[in-house]
């Protein structure tokens, strides 16, 4: 009877025993899925190849490596992964990582480029990122890459400050949050090459899969500052926002692009603030997965560029005929940008009505099922000191001919040139293509666009392009 006691006891003090070490093995297997299906994930919805290359299983951790690049960028990149398996990483609890929460992984990854030597980038550090899978197969990754200040191939200095990212996914990855930090790049270019300056660099999204596998929500791009060029004559923009948001609309979408900035140089000459708000509407969603899934499988072919291009094309073309049966409407609600002169404002609104015609036979068609209106209007300071420009060059050209003598170039000062620019504003307007098209409205110069059933108007009046048209220099 001891003997049966004795045994039942040691039984219920070893089962626990025996579970609690067994758990991480079987934790381990259940990662090891979970990391190949994550890889499937990637690859299937990113455009990038991720290809498993290597995986050791061992009890308390196991090990990794994967291989990930773009079908059309040259670079190949390698991840080195040291899985710790759950529920309670214990490898982590002997290095001192006292973290109790229960969960399924943790993995630390290193990535750098396959093969640095080649690409001259040897003496930039590895990311690095950590990512936690819960029990339920969601989780967490954060990546950071440490600041660094190295030479370039062209002697140029280059001082990078970090970078940071975390992304929030659900076990399927249908819902996955991104938020990506850059607070500065510095290029100091050596010989005439120009200086770059970025700075303030804020990535965010958060989007959700819906009807037909496509993804909804929000994305946008914030930069703090951009500088390029040399001192003498730099080129900048501060605060540029690039965002989308697409909703659902039965089985359409809805999409608003909104494009801003809170100021532009060019030299010692500022613009902006600046905005433009586009909306599209009713945007078939099955064709629009279509098209990215083949567009995605191009990729992967690696076509010579010129013949993608041109693959790419048709499948355009074809794209627009199927959006065009649902008659989509593209407008931009909101056109703004100051300058010293005043404020160039605009708005539009198309329509793509292929409702009631077979499109698939003739592409040339679509032309005929666009119906809208576009109009711009302009400052008449503005379009002044555009053409005085183009005036003073002429007036040089007359200089250098021997047309003006130094006597009569020494008269023209400021008034005299303005009275000329006054005179001759309206003959050097009628000598462009574009800009006789403008027409005079309250001190702005308006340009009203117009299309139906393929016959374009401006101001009013039927338009046919030029052979050429010149631009104002």
């Amino acid at each position: 009877m001891k003997k049966y006691v004795l045994a039942a006891v040691t039984t219920i003090i070893l089962l626990p025993v025996l579970v609690i070490l067994a758990l991480p093995f079987w934790f381990g297997r259940e990662a090891e899925k979970t990391y190949h299906e994550m890889l499937d994930q990637l690859s299937g919805r990113s455009g990038i190849h991720f290809t498993a290359k290597h995986y050791e299983h061992g009890w308390l951790s196991s090990t990794a490596e994967t291989t990930f690049r773009h079908p059309q960028i040259p670079l190949e990149f390698k991840a080195r992964h040291r899985i710790s398996h759950g529920p309670f990483p214990l490898d982590r609890f002997l290095e001192g990582d006292w973290r109790h929460t229960p969960v399924q992984a943790r993995i630390t990854s290193q990535i750098s480029l396959a093969a640095p030597e080649k690409q001259n980038t040897s003496s930039w550090p590895p990311l690095s990122a950590e990512t936690t899978v819960r029990l339920n197969g969601d989780g967490t990754l954060h990546a950071e890459m440490p600041p660094i200040k190295t030479t370039g191939a062209k002697g140029e200095i280059i001082d990078w400050r970090g970078f940071s990212a975390d992304i929030t996914f659900d076990q399927a990855w249908r819902k996955i949050q991104f938020d990506a930090r850059l607070p500065a790049l510095t290029v100091a270019a050596s010989g005439q090459q120009g200086d770059v300056m970025l700075s303030k660099v804020i990535m965010h999204s958060d989007t959700q899969e819906g009807i037909a596998g496509y993804f909804f929500g929000e994305v946008s791009l914030r930069v703090g500052k951009l500088e390029i060029g040399q001192t003498s004559g730099r080129v900048g923009v501060k605060g540029l926002t690039l965002s989308a948001s697409t909703q659902p609309a039965d089985d359409n979408i809805n999409m608003v692009l909104r494009y801003s900035l809170d100021e532009a140089n060019v030299a010692e000459e500022r613009f902006g603030p600046g905005i433009m708000v586009f909306e599209a509407r009713r945007l078939d969603v099955a064709s629009l997965v279509k098209f990215k899934k083949e567009v995605a499988a191009i990729d992967r072919e690696g076509t010579i560029a010129p013949r993608m291009a041109l693959t790419v094309a048709g499948k355009t073309v074809a794209l627009l005929a199927e959006l065009a049966k649902k008659a989509p409407e593209f407008e931009i609600t909101r056109l703004s940008f100051k300058t010293r002169e005043g404020e160039i404002s605009g708005k539009a609104k198309f329509v793509l009505d292929g409702r009631k015609r077979n499109l698939t036979d003739s592409p040339v068609k679509l032309l005929t099922t666009l119906r809208g209106n576009l109009e711009i209007l302009i400052p008449e300071p503005l379009l002044k000191r555009l053409i005085a420009a183009a005036i003073r060059r002429d007036i040089e050209a007359y200089r250098q001919s021997g047309a003006l003598t130094a006597r009569e170039m020494a008269r023209l000062d400021a008034d005299t040139m303005a009275e000329i620019v006054d005179q001759a504003f309206p003959q050097y307007l009628a000598r462009h293509e574009l800009t006789r098209l403008l027409v005079e409205e309250g001190g702005r110069y308006k340009l009203d666009l117009s299309i139906a059933r393929g016959q374009v108007m401006i101001n009013g009046k039927p338009w046919h392009a030029p052979a050429r048209i010149t631009l104002p220099q």
